[in-house]
C-alpha cells in the first residue's frame, strides 16, 4: 500500500483520528461495487466517497426518468434520459475528486473488488452472492420499500476484525458467515412462537421471502410468505397479517428519509467490512420506520 499524501491526511483528518491510519489506507486501497441505483444505494455511495474508498465502480444502466427525480436528489431534469451510473458517477466526482468513480457493466467480473454491494432486483441477489463466494468477495445485499428496509451481509467463512476492549488496547477476533443461499433455507428451532418473535423480527422473514419472488399485491406477498415459511418449517403466525399488509402498500415505492437511515447503516457496514475496526452485521438487519425499529 502506498503511503497517504498530505493533501489526504488534511482532507481525512477526522476519520484518521477516529479509526487510524491502518484503517484509511485500508480504504484508500479498497475497490467497492455498487449494483442498482436508488435512494439507498445513493446515500451509501455518497458516503463511501466521502470516508475516500480508492475505487468505486457503480452499475445501473437504466435510463433516468422524471420519476427518479422524486428520489434521486443529484438527478435533475437534464438528467432525463441518461444512464443512472453515469450521471451519478459525475455527481460524485465533484464530491471527492480523489476517488477513482467508473461505470461497470451488467456481466462486470467481480473477483476484482473488495466488496459487492447489490441493491438491484432482490430475486437477482441469491445469483450475485452465489458469485462473490465463489470468488471470495464480501458480499452485501440491501433493499428499501417504503417505509421499511433491509441489510445483509456475508464476509464468508472466516473475516478478522479488530474490536476495541478498551481505550488503549485491542482484540482481534474472527467471525463466520452464513451465505445468503443457506440463511434463506434455515429452519430455525424455537419452542412457541412468542419466543420466535423475540429472536427473529417478523420483517426478516417477509424480506428473506421476496428474494425467492417479487409480487404486485398484498394477496401475492402473503403467499410467497406463507409458502416461504412453510418450506422452511417455521410457523406461519410469527408473520402476522399486519405486518405483511403494511410491507404490501410500500412495493415498488422509495421514502427518502428511510432509505437514508438504511443507507447510512449500509455504508457503515461496508466501511467495517473494509477497514476491518469492528465486527459487521451477521447477517441480518431490519428496520421499521413506522416503529423507529433497526433490529440485526
Amino acid at each position: 500500500m502506498s503511503a497517504i499524501s498530505k493533501d489526504e491526511v488534511a482532507l481525512y483528518d477526522r476519520q484518521i483520528r477516529l479509526w487510524g491510519m491502518e484503517a484509511q489506507t485500508r480504504l484508500r486501497s479498497s475497490s467497492v461495487c455498487i449494483m442498482g441505483i436508488t435512494a439507498l444505494s445513493l446515500e451509501t455511495s455518497k458516503n463511501l466517497v466521502l470516508s475516500g474508498i480508492g475505487t468505486l465502480t457503480l452499475i445501473d444502466s437504466h435510463k433516468i426518468t422524471a420519476q427518479d427525480l422524486q428520489v434521486q436528489y443529484y438527478f435533475d431534469q437534464s438528467h432525463i434520459g441518461r444512464p443512472r451510473d453515469h450521471v451519478l458517477a459525475e455527481q460524485l466526482q465533484l464530491l471527492n475528486p480523489l476517488v477513482t468513480i467508473r461505470v461497470g457493466k451488467s456481466d462486470q467480473e467481480l473477483s476484482g473488488f473488495d466488496v459487492v454491494v447489490h441493491v438491484d432486483s432482490y430475486t437477482k441477489a441469491q445469483r450475485v452472492a452465489s458469485a462473490c463466494r465463489s470468488a471470495q468477495v464480501n458480499f452485501v445485499a440491501a433493499g428499501a420499500l417504503g417505509l421499511f428496509g433491509f441489510v445483509f451481509v456475508d464476509c464468508g467463512d472466516r473475516h478478522e476484525y479488530v474490536e476495541t476492549t478498551s481505550a488503549e488496547s485491542s482484540t482481534t477476533c474472527v467471525a463466520e458467515y452464513v451465505s445468503l443461499f443457506d440463511s434463506l433455507a434455515a429452519c430455525v428451532q424455537e419452542s412457541s412462537t412468542v419466543r420466535l418473535r423475540r429472536k427473529y423480527p417478523p420483517l426478516v422473514f417477509v424480506f428473506q421471502a421476496l428474494m425467492a419472488g417479487m409480487v404486485d399485491t398484498e394477496d401475492e406477498l402473503e403467499k410467497l410468505v406463507k409458502a416461504s415459511l412453510h418450506n422452511r418449517s417455521i410457523p406461519s403466525d410469527v408473520v402476522d397479517h399486519d405486518i405483511i399488509s403494511r410491507v404490501a402498500q410500500s412495493l415498488g415505492t422509495e421514502f427518502v428519509p428511510c432509505a437514508a437511515v438504511v443507507g447510512g447503516t449500509l455504508a457503515q457496514e461496508v466501511l467495517k467490512i473494509i477497514t476491518r475496526k469492528d465486527m459487521p452485521i451477521n447477517n441480518w438487519y431490519t428496520y421499521d420506520a413506522l416503529k423507529g425499529d433497526a433490529i440485526t
